[in-house]
């Protein structure tokens, strides 16, 4: 009975252990955006070097491309929501109201945003 006691509270502790991960990560993009966004550009750089160094490569580089793609979008959902919660927010065009109004009070828009966004990257 000690053994099965002490296997869920392993359990517990291995379940709670992603989303502190995601929480740190989210607190590193968000205190180093600019390096971040470097490494990512040095990444799409890379996609461009790939297909003519190896042959049948294509698909590895497409991959790639796709992987910082979607990185990347995670990366721009973070700092927009770390935007949000900031005390000096900058002036935002119309476009960029009328868009964020939206994706706040519509699921639906917001998922066909999102998906549309994932199917144009990969």
């Amino acid at each position: 009975m000690e053994r099965l006691k002490k296997a869920a509270d392993q359990t517990k502790i291995a379940i709670n252990l992603p989303p502190k991960w995601i929480n740190k990560y989210g607190d590193f993009i968000t205190k180093n955006a600019g390096a971040v966004g470097q490494v990512e550009g040095a990444l799409r750089s890379l996609t461009y070097i790939i297909p003519g160094r190896f042959r049948e490569s294509e698909i590895a580089s497409e991959s790639l491309n796709s992987g910082v793609q979607l990185l990347s979008l995670y990366h721009d959902n973070l700092l927009s929501g770390a935007q949000a919660h900031s005390p000096q927010r900058k002036p935002q065009t119309p476009h960029n109201r009328y868009t964020g109004f939206y994706t706040r009070k519509s699921a639906l828009y917001r998922r066909t945003a999102v998906s549309l966004q994932v199917v144009q990257f990969t």
